[in-house]
Formats: structure tokens, C-alpha cells, sequence
């Protein structure tokens, strides 16, 4: 699904992130540990479901905003994911082209 030109685009305008919640690989550690990661889900999710699609707004000093959330762990319907990654790509766009024509 993925690969699919449609949903490989819409990707291509995320950062990409994956938080590894059942082993993390030796080239990331040390860091934290898949056990920490869990509890990071949970805490800042309410979610311990596998795999969490979330779009997230970076604030800076490590703080975000949740702007999305795909609610199905597996993706069973390929145009809701892909609405899922485009609505936000749209807002962002509608944004900066009020604010600059506010300017």
C-alpha cells in the first residue's frame, strides 16, 4: 500500500518518524528502549494500538500539536488513508496562502 504512487507521494511532503515499541535496532541505540517507547504511546497517544498513524505539528522546544489521526491500525481502505494524509497538506496550503494574501 505504501508503494502505491498516490500514497508514496503524499508521504514524500511528511517527515517520516517511527517509534520502535518491540525491539530497537542496534544503529539507533543507545537510546531508549522499546519499553520506553511503549509507555511514550500510551502516554502521549492514550493508545497502545500497533501501528499509530499520526500527523503531528512541531512547536519547537519538543512540544507538538496532534493535527490528525488515522483511527484503524490497519489500513483496510487505501482512499481514507490517503484523505487521512492529504487534508492536513490542503489546510497547510489554504494557510499560508491566506496569510499571504494578508500581508
Amino acid at each position: 500500500m505504501f508503494s502505491k504512487p498516490s500514497i508514496k507521494n503524499l508521504l514524500s511532503q511528511y517527515t517520516l518518524v517511527q517509534l520502535y515499541t518491540d525491539a530497537v535496532p542496534p544503529k539507533y541505540q543507545p537510546t531508549t528502549s522499546a519499553d520506553e517507547n511503549r509507555a511514550l504511546l500510551n502516554e502521549r497517544f492514550g493508545t497502545a494500538q500497533l501501528p499509530t498513524y499520526v500527523i503531528l505539528k512541531p512547536l519547537g522546544g519538543g512540544r507538538y500539536q496532534e493535527v490528525s489521526r488515522y483511527e484503524e491500525g490497519k489500513i483496510n481502505n487505501v482512499e481514507a488513508f490517503a484523505q487521512f494524509l492529504k487534508t492536513p497538506l490542503e489546510s497547510a496550503r489554504g494557510a499560508t496562502v491566506a496569510q499571504a494574501a494578508s500581508r
